[in-house]
C-alpha cells in the first residue's frame, strides 16, 4: 500500500520503452496516466536502429515530460552491428540524455561476447566524446560488465539498469561512480534483492519501470507502464524505513542530476 502524503511529491521513469508497438494505440492515455500520477518525466532507451524513429517522434511531441536515448541494445547486434551503431548515433543531438540502452546480455548464450564487448566500448567511447552518462543492461553479465566499465573509472557515468545482483557486485558498481536501476523486481515475494537494496544509500539509487516488462506486484504479469513507478517507491521505503516522499524526492534527484534534466 502506497503511503499517503499531505503534497505533492515528484517521480521519475528512467527507463521505459513506451514507443514500442505495445503501446502504440495507448501512448497518450499511458503519458496522461503518468503525469497525473506526478510521474513528471520518462526516460526512453533505444533498442535498435528501426526504434529511432518512433522514440524520436514521442520525444519531440511530449518535449519536457519524455526524453530520448540513443544505443544499441546488446540482443540486437548482427554483423553489422558497427555500422549499426553508427546510424543510431548519428541522431544524437543537444536533446539526447545518455547512450542507452547499451552493455551486455549473456543470459542465452555466449557464443557474441568478444562482439559484445566490442559495441560497449565502441558506445562507451562515444558517451565519453558526446559528455554523456551510459544505460547499462547487465543480464546475466553484471561481472563481465563491470569489468569494462572499470576501464572508465573516474572518466564515465551512468546507471546498471535492473539491478538484481549481490552486495559485492553492488559496492563494485557504487565504487565506480555509477548508480543502482531499481525496478519491479524488488517488489516480488520470492526475491533476495531487498535483502542487498536494504544495505544501500538511497543516493545511488534511481527507479525505473523499464515498461512493457517487470510490472510490480500487484500486477506482476501485466503489461508495466510509467504509472507503476509509485509502487517501486513505495517498496524502496519500506525496505529502507524511508518516508515514502523522501524517496521520491532523493531518487528524482539522483536522475536529474545524472541526466542532467535542469536544462
Amino acid at each position: 500500500m502506497i503511503y499517503m502524503t499531505n503534497r505533492e511529491v515528484e517521480l521519475i521513469d528512467t527507463h521505459a520503452h513506451i514507443y514500442l508497438e505495445e503501446f502504440h494505440e495507448i501512448k497518450e492515455e499511458v503519458i496522461k496516466r503518468s503525469t497525473e500520477k506526478n510521474i513528471k518525466k520518462i526516460l526512453m532507451p533505444n533498442i535498435n536502429f528501426n526504434t529511432v524513429s518512433p522514440m524520436l517522434e514521442l520525444s519531440n511531441k511530449y518535449k519536457g515530460i519524455c526524453f530520448h536515448m540513443l544505443g544499441l541494445h546488446p540482443c540486437y547486434l548482427n554483423e553489422n552491428y558497427r555500422s549499426e551503431i553508427t546510424k543510431i548515433l548519428s541522431f544524437i543531438n543537444k536533446e539526447t540524455i545518455a547512450i542507452g540502452e547499451i552493455g551486455m546480455d549473456l543470459y542465452h548464450s555466449k557464443d557474441n561476447i568478444n562482439n559484445q564487448i566490442d559495441a560497449l566500448e565502441v558506445q562507451c567511447e562515444y558517451a565519453l566524446n558526446e559528455k554523456l552518462p551510459v544505460v547499462l543492461h547487465t543480464r546475466n553479465s553484471i561481472n563481465e560488465t563491470i569489468d569494462v566499465i572499470s576501464k572508465y573509472k573516474g572518466r564515465l557515468k551512468g546507471v546498471f539498469h535492473c539491478f538484481d545482483g549481490d552486495y559485492e557486485q553492488l559496492k563494485k558498481i557504487t565504487n565506480l561512480g555509477f548508480k543502482i536501476g531499481l525496478g519491479g523486481i524488488i517488489t516480488f515475494k520470492n526475491s533476495k534483492l531487498k535483502e542487498v537494496i536494504s544495505r544501500i544509500n538511497i543516493n545511488d539509487i534511481v527507479l525505473e519501470t523499464d515498461s512493457p516488462y517487470l510490472s510490480p506486484e500487484p500486477y506482476r504479469g501485466k503489461r508495466n507502464e510509467p504509472y507503476n513507478i509509485s509502487f517501486i517507491a513505495d517498496k524502496l521505503s519500506q525496505i529502507l524505513s524511508i518516508p515514502y516522499d523522501n524517496v521520491c524526492e532523493v531518487t528524482s534527484e539522483n536522475a536529474i542530476n545524472l541526466f542532467d534534466l535542469h536544462k
